[in-house]
């Protein structure tokens, strides 16, 4: 399927789900501008991709935790919308996330600031400008998380900051209608983004244990729901979630998934995974 040749921002595309979805929108023949905190060197392989096809794509550095680093990304977006003036913006996937958030009886007032930040303020300024560049028919994906749907002490701060993109995901809706750009969010259950974690089986049989259909989600599962949301497939969609979590939202987890935090459970294996529903991400978010 090949879409109409546009422009669309993905945030965190540096790996897991924001890779994905970027190379799933090379193929479906559009640009894509891939934002990146630190790592460089994986998003050279979306560009280098893009270049096998015709396509382009243009890597942004932005720490998303600062305002300056959110009105940088809204610049160059700007930068390559002038460059390329037969170009329309008619995407925004906001997939950046800081990930494994901290206890409720750990968290302290920066910890607080900075997931809120970059989960749920970044979002909310790059929905609110970029939307201002996007012509007729733009639409705009979030990403949460199943992490909002079910009790997760040990995951708080990241659970809230992802119930206030579901918020934006509603509230912004009806603002949005009129100028005709959508805006929709997929929620996620546990996704194996290649961290070494998923290779372990007792931490990927705790994970599957989350999800009526059993197993892990492979990050291209996560990247075809969002791509549906950006498509004229889903032109009479917005203001909702897909949940594409295995049914992780439905309450059928184990006795003890709620009794352990999820940090807990892999620290000695390595020191980060994504909770449940969470993007793979650069290294100053995740």
């Amino acid at each position: 399927m090949t879409e109409e040749q546009s422009a669309v921002l993905v945030t965190g595309a540096s790996g897991g789900i924001g890779a994905a979805t970027a190379r799933l929108l090379l193929d479906r023949g559009h640009d894509v501008v891939a934002h990146h905190g630190r790592r460089r060197e994986a998003v050279d392989a979306l560009v280098s991709h893009a270049e096998s096809m015709g396509r382009r794509c243009w890597p942004v550095q932005a720490d998303l935790g600062e305002m300056s680093g959110v009105q940088h990304l809204v610049s160059e977006v700007d930068r390559l919308l002038v460059e390329h003036d037969s170009l329309p913006l008619k995407g925004l996937v906001n997939n950046a996330a800081k990930l494994l958030g901290p206890s409720f009886d750990a968290a302290d007032p920066d910890d607080f600031d900075l997931y809120l930040a970059i989960n749920a303020r970044a979002p909310f300024f790059l929905t609110q400008q970029l939307s201002r560049r996007m012509t007729t028919g733009g639409s705009i994906v979030n990403v949460s998380s199943a992490g909002v749907h079910f009790s997760s002490p040990g995951d708080i701060v990241y659970a809230m900051s992802k119930a206030a993109v579901e918020a934006l995901t509603r509230h912004a809706a009806e603002a949005l209608a009129p100028r005709g750009i959508r805006i929709n969010a997929v929620v996620p259950g546990f996704t194996d983004n290649g961290h070494p974690a998923f290779q372990d089986p007792a931490i990927r049989t705790y994970m599957a244990g989350f999800s009526v259909l059993d197993d892990v989600a492979a990050v291209e599962d996560v990247a075809r729901a969002i791509g549906f949301l950006l498509s004229e497939d889903s032109r009479r969609t917005t203001g909702t979630l897909i949940d594409v979590s295995g049914g992780s939202t439905l309450g059928a987890r184990p006795r003890t998934a709620g009794k352990v935090s999820l940090r807990s459970v892999v620290e000695e294996v390595a020191p980060l995974v994504p909770a449940p529903g969470a993007s793979a991400q650069d290294e100053h978010v995740g």
